[in-house]
């Protein structure tokens, strides 16, 4: 089960990362910065959906991407290497923090997910070797760290 949830996760960033060159003409452009370059753009997706996406290093690109339904945040979504890959992906449930997808080592592939329930850190999946499949889990308690498994292999 958690291996498949790795490769979902994959898949999504991948997903992600097509999408993003897939965007509607924006409702709202802004220069933040006043340097005369857009580094925000606004897009609707439907409905009350919009999508935020955001030039952090000046390059023209759009590097962190804020999901909304209507004003509630829903998913951001950044590249931290400015390759044009996402590489971090956080989700949100009801307005908090319920998981952060993270590839560490920018190969496409996620290294970590972190599981938040109530806006808390509940557990966090490791797949250190990038092979797809977990290599050990951590569980935590009110913030602190209770214990660490690792799955056994299969034979």
């Amino acid at each position: 089960m958690r291996c498949l949830r790795i490769v979902l996760l994959g898949t999504a960033l991948l997903v992600s990362l097509v999408a993003c060159g897939r965007r509607p003409k924006p409702i709202a452009a802004y220069d933040h910065n006043h340097d005369g370059v857009v580094d925000e753009w606004v897009y609707r997706i439907s409905g009350s959906d919009t999508e935020h996406a955001f030039d952090t290093n000046a390059d023209g690109k759009a590097d962190v991407i804020q999901l909304y339904h209507g004003k509630v945040l829903v998913k951001i979504e950044q590249d931290r290497n400015h390759d044009g890959r996402i590489d971090l992906v956080q989700e949100y449930r009801d307005g908090k923090l319920s998981r952060i997808v993270r590839d560490d080592n920018f190969d496409g592939k996620p290294e970590t997910i972190e599981i938040y329930r109530n806006g808390r850190l509940a557990m966090v999946e490791h797949d250190a070797n990038g092979t797809g499949i977990v290599d050990s889990v951590d569980y935590y308690e009110d913030g602190h760290l209770i214990r660490t498994e690792r799955p056994r292999p299969k034979n």
